[in-house]
């Protein structure tokens, strides 16, 4: 079967580009004749996998997103793919995976002044991409994001699933990386003894490093707080620690190459977010022995149970953050929650979400064969 899978961007990095790397790797395996239609790209995840480029002169963000959109439109009119599996921010498609939930709940989750030219475009292909008879299926990987796709476009139920997010659990490991978190504990020069919390993620704000700061002061534990990730208002940041009276217990580490290293050094993970549609952070953690912070506006608070996560109401809930720092805090090196972590993480292994995908993909293709869609 000729199945193109559409995306701008193929990279090493990001979680939708995580999703293409993996699921055309998958694919390939399986003897499907596989073509990434982007921009640009990468070495590919399987020697198989051919690549469309297509480069529409444009200027701004804004403008090359809806070029590139154009330009998929054209390409596949002319080509013969049994189907097309769009990754967002174009509308030619029979499947469209919905991987950061809808633009239009993000934007609402925005103020008005904070909304970009950019966003009002993406806002624009997002309505064009789920019209009626713009596409055969959906799916979404959470069932939050799935219920903002019903909500915001009214697609039925029967053209919708929820195939949630996946984790390497080879390469996040705590017993593999044992000496690799040892080794960066002493570079880092860490008391082991102290429990570890780690804020891991790009964009403090919205993931909510805020909060996260106002709470880790609260804590009576004699602790260490990691900040892993970039952001331009790091600075603000550093400075809000200093006047919590907690720099000398907070590290500012910035973007790091390894961040399985991280997971397999922390006790607890801390994603108090906003807004997260799912969070593929979670299941990293998890898949290293770490339980886990989050809130009621992450997606992955759908696949974690009270034995390995608190999920708080909201992220300015400071009070219940700092409370369920403590509460990890005292389960510091307990053997038995870290099996209980990892045991979660593998029901989410990559091999099988992928199993899941393809298992839906083909169902869609026997559709659109019968004429269905």
């Amino acid at each position: 079967m000729k199945i193109a899978l559409v995306h701008m961007r193929h990279a090493a990095s990001g979680g939708t580009e995580r999703f293409l790397n993996e699921l055309s790797r998958y694919l390939a395996e399986r003897g499907e004749e596989v073509t990434i239609i982007c921009r640009s790209h990468v070495a590919p995840s399987h020697p198989a996998i051919r690549f469309v480029r297509l480069r529409p002169a444009s200027l701004g963000k804004a403008q090359r997103m809806w070029r590139f959109a154009k330009a998929v439109e054209r390409h596949v009119k002319k080509a013969d793919y049994d189907l097309v599996y769009g990754l967002g921010k174009t509308w030619t498609h029979d499947m469209l995976r919905i991987g950061g939930g809808t633009v239009h709940h993000h934007l609402a989750s925005k103020p008005a002044r904070q909304r970009r030219y950019k966003d009002r475009v993406a806002a624009r292909i997002e309505a064009k991409a789920m019209a009626p008879g713009a596409y055969c299926h959906l799916v979404s990987n959470s069932r939050q994001s799935d219920a903002e796709i019903a909500e915001a476009y009214g697609v039925p139920e029967d053209r919708r699933s929820v195939i949630h997010n996946f984790v390497d659990t080879r390469r996040f490991d705590r017993a593999r990386l044992s000496d690799d978190a040892r080794e960066l504990a002493r570079a880092l020069a860490l008391d082991t003894r102290r429990p570890v919390f780690l804020f891991l993620g790009t964009g403090y704000q919205r993931k909510g490093l805020a909060p996260t700061l106002e709470a880790f002061a609260r804590l009576d534990a004699d602790a260490t707080l990691l900040v892993v990730g970039r952001d331009s208002r790091q600075a603000e940041y550093q400075a809000r620690a200093r006047q919590l009276g907690i720099a000398d217990k907070c590290r500012f580490l910035g973007e790091q190459p390894f961040p399985e290293r991280y997971f397999a050094l922390a006790d607890c993970y801390l994603l108090p977010a906003h807004y997260e549609p799912f969070g593929f952070t979670v299941l990293e953690a998890l898949a290293c022995g770490t339980p886990v912070i989050t809130t009621q506006h992450c997606g992955a608070k759908e696949v974690v149970t009270a034995e390995v996560a608190s999920v708080v109401d909201r992220a300015d809930n400071v009070p219940a953050l700092a409370d369920a720092m403590a509460y990890w805090a005292g389960r510091k090196d307990e053997a038995a929650l870290r099996r209980r972590c990892r045991a979660l993480a593998l029901a989410l292994d990559v091999e099988e979400i992928m199993a899941q995908n393809y298992r839906c993909l083909l169902d869609v293709a026997r559709q659109k064969q019968a004429g269905q869609c």
